[in-house]
Formats: C-alpha cells, structure tokens, sequence
C-alpha cells in the first residue's frame, strides 16, 4: 500500500510524516472502541437517564378509628380535572398558524407567538370545561407557562376537588374535548370536623417529605403529598403515611410524555383506632360549648377501670380540614387570637399549660388526713368561724372561708370545701401544738404518691415495637418531698417553706399546676380503690399486611402504682363526693342527673394571667388575676364506670359552670347506654 511503501522511503521527513498519521489513526481508533465497547453500556444508561422522569406517588394514608371503629380521620377521594398537554401538539401548530397568517417573523416573534398561541389553546379548553361542570375559571397564565416549561410530561391541573355533582355533569357533557381527564386521589378528611382536634393534631402539605423505605433513584417530581404536624397525625406520622411507590415516565427530546411505568405501587399505612367513643366525645364538646363558643376549658372522660380516655376535649379547637382545603382570611385571624389560644391543648398541658388545682386538691388532702391518721374520727366537729386566723402560732397568716360559720364534720366540710377544716388539719395534725413541718410531709408524700408534677402517659411498647406517647403532654408543678425549697421564683431565688404555704397547698393554692389528665388519674384512683392507671388513648394498631390480611396489634392495660388505700378511706370518701352531689347543699349540686348517682368535688383556684400592659411608672409587666373553676366526679358510685373532669378558665366557680356542664355530660352518656340496650334487646329478640 502507498503509505506503507512511504515507511521503506529513504526520505526521513516523509517517513516521520506517515508515521504520525499511523499514530493518529491508533489513538482515533482507541478512542472509538472506547467510546462504542468499553463504555457504551454507561452512556447509553446515562442517556436513557436523561429521558425517563421518576415520580413519587404518595401512599393512602392509614385510618384513625374510635373504640367502635367509627371515623375520626379517613380518606376520601378527591376528584380533579387535568389536561394532558402532550395530546395537544396539533392544535397548538393549528393555532400558531391561524395566528401568525402570512406575516415574516424573526426567530424571537416566532417563540412568543408560539407561547401565547399555547397559553390560548389551554385556556380556551379550561373554560369550556369550567363553564360546562358549572364553576367558569380563567387559567392562571404565569402558572400555565411555568408547568410548561418545568413539567411538561405531567397533565396540568386546572380544576381541583369537584363536587359530585360537578363530577356528574364531566361525566355527561364533556365529549369531544381532547386532552382532558377526571383523576382520583385520596384525600384526608374528617368526617367530625373540629371535633378532638388537639388529639388527632392536623396535616400539612409537604411535597420532600422523608420516606420510610430507600428508593433506587431521585425523584425528578413529587405528586402532593401531605405530613402530620400534631397530635396523633404527628406523633404517628411514619406509621400512618406508609411507604411511598414510584413511576416513570419516558419523554422524548422535546419533553412530551412517550411511556409510562410503574416500578412501584404505593403501600397504605396503618390504621390506628382510639379509646375515644365518639359520640361521647361529641356530646362532652357540645357541653362545654354550651357555656359558650369562645369557652376556655377542658372535659376529660374516662373509664376508671381500664384507664380509657373515652373523650378528651380541649377548646376552643379548629377544623382539621381548613389545613387541607385552605384558610380564609378570618380563620387566620381565628388561629392567631392569642387570647383564645387555640394551639394549645388544655386537657394534656401541651404547651407547658397547667391550672392551680384549688379545692378539687382537698381530695388528696383528705385521703392523706384519713391514711395517716391525722383526722381519727370523721364525726368530730370542728368550729368554723368564717375564716382561719391564729395569731399566736401563725400571725402572717390568714385566709377567709367560702363555707358558712358553724360546726363541720369530715363530710360538711367536704361538701361545703371549708378551708379552715382543711387548714387546721395542715398544720396542727396532732390538734394541739404547731407541727406544721409534719402537715407539709404528709401532703408531699400523697402529692407525689398520686404522681403530680409527672406526666400520666409513657412511651407505649406493643409486641416488641416501641411507639411513642400518643400524646403531647406536660407535667405541671408539684415540690418533691426531699425539698427543703418549695420553688424558685420568677428571679431564680429559692423560696423556703412558711406555714402558709402548707396551708395554702392543702386546699390547692400557691405554686402547685395541675392537667385535667393528670386529676382524672387522681380521680380514677379514688373511684376504683386505689390504683393508678395509666390512661389509654391508643387502643391498636394493625400490624403489617401478612396474607392479605390485618392484624391489630393491642395496647395492654397498665396499673403505674397501687396506693393500698384502706376499704374505709374508700368508703368514706366515697360518701362524701356522693354528698357533694346530691344533697342539697352540696357544692357540686348541678351535676346531679336523675337516675345516676354521681360522685364530685369543685374547686375554683386563682391564677395570675398577664394583661399584654406595662406599668407606666416601673416598666414591669401588669397581671390580673384569672379564675380556673373545676369540677371532677365519677359514676356510679356504687359501681364506677365513668369519671369525668371539667375545667373551664375565667369561669364564676367550680358549681356554678364545671358542674352543670358535667351533669350534661352523664344525661349524654345515659341515653347512650338507653339507646344501647334497647338495641341490644331488639337484636336479642330477633334471634
């Protein structure tokens, strides 16, 4: 060949010529073979790449269930309209040359007309859409252009959540219309609307929220998806969000839909059902409401033998479904009232929100009186002058009583909350000398054996699977017993004990915070003799799917402490929370329902609220003081089922608003179980 016959050429400048083009021809050929055979495989992956878009498609979210299976938060399917823009491409091209005629443009011209020629076909087939389903919309122009260009091998959007008659009408009267489709997603709702809004919590929408499991890609697109943010939504987000799947979608070089896979199908979550019974639950809202819409309170309902809350009410609340479907301007005026405080969840203390007890504390304060012995005989009477004053062995102290003068036995004084029977067991346990010192251990020690200044529930561990508390809870404020120092102030200074502050902790004054929770434990203990009981809002929990089936996983009863009361302490104060209720003048008067015999104590305490003002001549923040009303009972007596605990802020006084209110409650759950029996029978009477 001629350029081997140039190699044996005697010409050396010739010869280096031909053997660099050899060279040349060596490296080229490499190159090819390295770019078709060693790594062809990567750039053909990197390629098919570029052209496939992953999509993430979001799991149904798991069902949130009440003790009878009864929605409390599901999902309902929502239906949009989307158009298919990829199916438009002719009639864009018919468009642009219907607009562009016969004149000459430059290649600039050609771009934008051909962008409006696009915004124009879309718009025009939204409205005829809108307008033949009965809603006439325009399209969003920026919106329009903005999916054009950033998802174009994704249907475009442009009517959401259609009613059924609006699905009825695209149903029937959209023909011919190309491009245009009907999808069906999920949706969370609640079928309740605002009721137990602080115990489910509520969703927002997150379209990069975590996934629980690993994917083998990025996502180039997340359809929208929605995180729990409180209450049991959040708390159990990862159990109820499932596992996310995946689809791809192949475009061509111009980013119009080619194909479409499924490389993974979604996996629910799991559902969770409650203790909650919710027509008790909507029955205890409505009676709190019944005070008025804007009431600041809490109703706690539950069995005091198993520890389930079968309602826990905290108002004012808000609609769950107002974080799915949007606010107005006014519901974000609502949600921003610092007065109302509607974030906060008042039956737990979210929030670090707790109340001073006041009277309903005295419960505390006679089982410790009667278990140390310090009251030996209930029948004895002690004087009660209108107010406790002893100015020989405590003469910084006095304290007016709400309980008429006259004689008081264990019973009157409880059912007519004298303090002064109360003090005087406080600080003089022996009745004859200042063993004030011994008054305040005795309280302490009870204070704490029923577990005040803790929270009630702990992490939950069914089978082996640790969960967290389904609920967010505080602890209030309740001195150990080893303290010489009862608090610290609002300057970081250590308080020393005074006989005034036993005698104030005795009837539920001073520094000590409280949850409705966390008295409808003390409450529960009384009622069913002794025992402290974990309360249970989560009841179950479906395990992972195994042969197409679900299996719920169980929440066991949990007994924290048994105090050992003794059968006469029970009795006894039995007795005198049946007084309170029933006999005439009983302070708990109102709650009285006929046909059940209610147990109960009030209790109105003070507490000081700041008033958003400043002193004008020492700059320091201005308080008012708040009164926090209580009413706490079970029932019946003879055989408690119930107790319910009502705490209402800024309320006249224990009997006068908490008690009426929880008399509605028992009239509530009567007809229920009325209305269950007779069910019962009629089925009975069937079979």
């Amino acid at each position: 060949m001629f350029i081997f016959d140039q190699i044996r050429s005697k010409d050396i400048p010739i010869k280096l010529i031909v053997l660099f083009i050899l060279c040349c021809f060596l490296l080229l050929s490499s190159k090819l073979w390295i770019l078709q055979i060693s790594a062809g495989d990567r750039f053909q992956i990197r390629q098919e790449n570029q052209s496939v878009r992953a999509i993430r498609l979001p799991a149904t979210r798991g069902k949130i269930l009440d003790r009878n299976d009864k929605p409390l938060a599901v999902n309902r399917l929502r239906f949009d309209v989307h158009i298919y823009i990829d199916e438009l491409r002719a009639l864009f091209r018919e468009h642009y040359f219907r607009l562009k005629k016969d004149r000459k443009m430059n290649r600039l011209d050609q771009l934008k007309l051909g962008k409006e020629a696009r915004y124009q076909v879309v718009s025009n087939l939204t409205m005829q859409v809108s307008m033949r389903v009965g809603n006439p919309m325009v399209l969003n122009q920026s919106r329009f252009h903005k999916h054009y260009e950033q998802r174009l091998y994704m249907p475009l959007s442009v009517m959401q959540d259609l009613s059924p008659v609006q699905v009825a009408k695209f149903v029937e009267l959209i023909h011919g219309l190309p491009g245009v489709g009907l999808s069906v997603n999920p949706v969370r709702t609640y079928p309740n609307g605002d009721m137990a809004f602080h115990a489910l919590g509520f969703l927002r929408r997150d379209d990069s929220p975590k996934d629980s499991k690993d994917v083998p890609f990025s996502y180039r697109y997340r359809l929208p998806d929605y995180v729990g943010i409180d209450g049991l939504e959040g708390i159990y987000d990862a159990l109820l969000r499932g596992d996310a799947g995946a689809k791809t979608i192949r475009v061509n070089n111009i980013s119009y839909r080619t194909s479409e896979d499924i490389w993974a199908w979604p996996e629910s979550g799991r559902d969770i059902r409650l203790s909650i019974n919710r027509e008790i639950q909507l029955s205890a809202e409505e009676a709190l409401k019944s005070n008025g819409s804007e009431t600041r309170g809490s109703i706690i309902v539950m069995d005091p033998n198993n520890g389930d809350l079968l309602a826990l009410v905290s108002k004012p609340g808000f609609d769950s479904n107002k974080f799915i479907t949007g606010f107005s301007n006014d519901e974000i005026s609502q949600l921003n009232d610092n007065r109302l405080n509607r974030w906060v969840n008042r039956a737990t203390g979210s929030g670090n929100i707790a109340y001073p007890p006041g009277s309903i504390f005295k419960i505390i304060s006679s089982i410790a009186y009667l278990e140390e012995g310090v009251i030996k005989n209930p029948n004895n009477k002690i004087f009660n002058q209108g107010f406790f004053r002893n100015e020989k062995l405590y003469p910084n102290y006095s304290l007016d009583d709400t309980a008429p003068p006259g004689d008081y036995d264990f019973i009157r004084a409880f059912k007519l909350s004298s303090n002064s029977y109360f003090i005087r067991y406080a600080l003089t346990p022996d009745g004859r000398t200042d063993q004030w010192l011994q008054g305040k251990k005795i309280l302490l020690d009870w204070g704490n054996k029923f577990m005040l200044g803790k929270k009630t529930i702990s992490p939950i561990s069914i089978s082996g699977e640790k969960l967290a508390s389904p609920v967010r809870e505080g602890s209030g404020y309740f001195p150990s017993l080893d303290n010489e120092y009862k608090n610290l102030n609002q300057y970081g200074k250590k308080n020393r004990w005074a006989a005034g502050d036993v005698a104030n902790l005795c009837i539920g004054q001073g520094e000590i915070t409280v949850t409705p929770l966390q008295m409808a434990v003390m409450t529960s203990a009384i009622a069913n003799g002794g025992e402290i009981i974990q309360p249970r809002l989560l009841l179950a929990v479906s395990s992972l799917r195994e042969n197409n089936q679900f299996h719920s996983i169980k929440v066991p009863r949990k007994v924290i402490k048994n105090l050992n009361l003794k059968d006469e302490t029970v009795s006894l104060l039995h007795k005198a929370m049946l007084a309170d209720v029933d006999d005439r003048d009983g302070s708990g008067r109102g709650a009285r329902v006929s046909g059940i015999s209610i147990g109960g104590k009030t209790g109105t305490a003070q507490k000081q609220v700041p008033t958003g003002k400043f002193s004008t001549k020492t700059g320091s923040r201005l308080f008012r003081m708040d009164h926090i009303t209580w009413f706490v009972s079970f029932a019946p007596v003879e055989s408690p089922k119930y107790v319910v605990v009502v705490m209402v802020e800024s309320g006249a006084s224990g009997g006068k608003i908490c008690a009426p209110i929880a008399g509605k409650v028992y009239r509530a759950i009567q007809k229920l179980e009325k209305n269950k029996n007779k069910g019962e029978t009629k089925l009975a009477l069937r079979l």
